[in-house]
């Protein structure tokens, strides 16, 4: 297969709607064939045939799969071929009545020639004239995306491997035929800030025909969507979903002091009570994790679901392709059917209280109810559950890992936000004291800068003219990504990179280099929209636990095996942690 990394670097933009088109690139394949298809009847000796199959297969390559891009196109394709052969065979039997056995022998070497000069052109391309050719990084992956791809089946840690491999070749890495890793602080602006020129990849596609505010391509689509989302996420709004998540918090307090300072998985925990919070919240109903056993299936359906995302992020074309296979991609399908099924459950059951589903349902009414608009109810009810879960309980891991090992961090934060409760008489921060809590956001912000929910960072193609980036000229149509979880450990950026310091965000700036890197929410017109209902449930939590209880690492656990057992799905999957809560004596 050949895909979006043949495409040339100086090659303009290719609309997503015209790319997702396989018409035109038919009738372009088929002219190929008919052009050479006097030349291999008249050709005399079967080593001229094949020559001639090995010359098509060059131009199909310089001609059509060197550019634009055809990552939605691989299913015609394969489809093309393979109704070409039986083709090709019939009318070397039927109209030069050459025997049958003989002429699919024939037809077969013309393939393999035909292959042998498609390939061979890619490869002799990649390898010695592709723009980025003079780009450091690991030989093979010079020569096809699946070789990354390849790196990551074992463990599927992208993040650590990106480490790796900067580690070893530079700032400046190639991943892939048309794919950089750029570790550089001056990259984040550039190619994620409001400014930049640089557009999401073809990888944002791999969901078609659903899509979704954070897959969507189209920039002005983007805006428009993202009204519908202001809504939900008004300051109103998120006053009143706090006191919402208040109640789930004494809940997930009252369930954990049943373990009388035992041992508890924590990272189960901490999913059952994101899950009840994003269930209350984005779908107007919690699934009562924290209260009963009956739906804590479900953190383990929705992994299924972005297993196979950081192996298949490399390669965009193979994921529309494994989609269509009757036997493959259970884990997606079996995931965005359960996501359908709520979508159901909450149009059914309507609320008189506020959600997020409920605006995307009134969304989806008012609109004329074709295709697309069913497609975007689809893929944003799929991004509420798994924007406001897993990521959140994954950051709650992380916390809670630091406040363990640091336990002095617990006492600076209850000696903060005390008496900011005891002057408010509220039981959680008051809006108007949050910005006093600076040492609380400074450990929030902390865990985030060392471990990103998105550890390996979101993947853009550079403009036609390329960029520039600390003197660098990177060519156009190169995709670049930047490895957040990397940079955010880098001395580059941060003084002390790898300690967990959390005064760096408040009384120790001089220990940020660059106060424009941190993008753990994404930054610039695509960064999230959920970004302070996080930071509201995430604090609301941290106050509940910490009011009432201390915080250990479990006899035997000392979080290592739980920080190297991370696995990359494009959001981060934390492994088991084991942790004890116990309560405090208060005089």
């Amino acid at each position: 297969m050949v895909g979006p990394c043949d495409r040339r670097a100086r090659e303009p933009r290719v609309d997503a709607r015209k790319a997702a088109s396989a018409h035109g690139g038919f009738g372009r394949r088929l002219q190929v064939v008919r052009s050479s298809w006097p030349l291999l009847t008249r050709a005399k000796t079967n080593s001229t045939q094949a020559a001639l199959a090995a010359g098509a297969g060059v131009v199909s390559h310089l001609a059509y799969f060197i550019r634009g891009e055809h990552h939605n196109n691989g299913i015609t394709i394969i489809f093309f071929y393979l109704s070409l052969l039986p083709c090709l065979t019939f009318l070397q039997y039927h109209y030069l009545q050459v025997p049958l056995i003989t002429s699919a022998v024939q037809t077969a070497v013309l393939a393999v020639s035909y292959a042998a000069g498609l390939y061979g052109s890619m490869l002799v391309y990649r390898g010695v004239f592709h723009p980025l050719r003079k780009f450091p990084g690991p030989f093979w992956a010079r020569f096809s995306n699946l070789y990354h791809s390849w790196l990551l089946v074992e463990k599927s840690d992208n993040y650590r491997l990106m480490t790796k491999l900067h580690e070893q070749y530079g700032d400046f890495v190639r991943t892939g035929p048309a794919n950089l890793s750029v570790n550089v602080p001056e990259a984040v602006q550039l190619v994620l800030g409001s400014k930049s020129k640089c557009y999401k990849s073809p990888w944002y596609d791999t969901s078609l025909p659903l899509v979704n505010l954070h897959s969507t391509r189209d920039i002005k689509a983007h805006e428009l969507r993202r009204k519908v989302f202001n809504k939900a996420f008004s300051p109103a709004a998120l006053v009143a979903y706090e006191e919402r998540i208040t109640p789930l918090s004494n809940l997930f307090c009252e369930k954990v002091a049943a373990f009388n300072g035992a041992a508890f998985n924590a990272t189960h925990w901490f999913k059952y009570f994101a899950f009840d919070a994003m269930g209350e919240l984005g779908l107007g109903e919690s699934f009562h994790m924290l209260e009963k056993e009956d739906n804590r299936w479900i953190p383990a359906l929705l992994m299924a679901g972005m297993a196979d995302i950081a192996q298949l992020q490399p390669v965009p074309w193979s994921t529309p392709i494994l989609h269509r296979l009757p036997f493959m991609a259970k884990g997606p399908k079996d995931f965005i059917g359960f996501v359908w099924q709520q979508v159901l459950k909450r149009k059914e059951r309507g609320s008189d209280r506020q959600d997020i589903l409920g605006f995307l349902l009134a969304a989806y009414e008012k609109s004329e109810k074709k295709n697309a608009d069913y497609q975007w109810l689809r893929g944003d009810s799929r991004l509420t559950i798994v924007g406001g879960s897993d990521t959140t309980a994954s950051t709650l891991c992380f916390i809670f890992y630091y406040l363990a090992k640091y336990p002095e961090q617990v006492q600076k934060l209850r000696d903060e936000f005390m008496p900011l409760l005891a002057a408010s008489g509220k039981d959680h921060l008051d809006t108007k004291d949050v910005a006093k809590a600076v040492h609380l956001n400074g450990v929030i912000h902390e865990a985030l800068r060392l471990n990103p929910p998105i550890p390996s960072g979101y993947p853009r193609v550079t403009p036609p003219e390329g960029m520039t980036i600390r003197g660098t000229y990177i060519p156009g149509g190169t995709t670049v990504v930047i490895p957040l979880r990397t940079l955010g450990r880098s001395e580059a950026c941060y003084e002390r990179a790898t300690e967990f310091v959390p005064e760096r965000w408040y009384s120790r700036p001089e220990m940020n280099k660059h106060k424009d890197t941190f993008a753990s929410f994404g930054i610039g017109p695509y960064a999230c929209i959920g970004k302070a209902l996080s930071l509201v449930e995430i604090r609301n939590f941290i106050v509940k636990v910490l009011t009432r209880f201390d915080v250990e690492f479990a006899p035997g656990e000392d979080g290592e095996a739980f920080m190297e057992g991370a696995k990359d799905h494009f959001i981060i999957e934390v492994p088991d942690l084991k942790l004890a809560f116990k309560e405090r004596k208060l005089l």
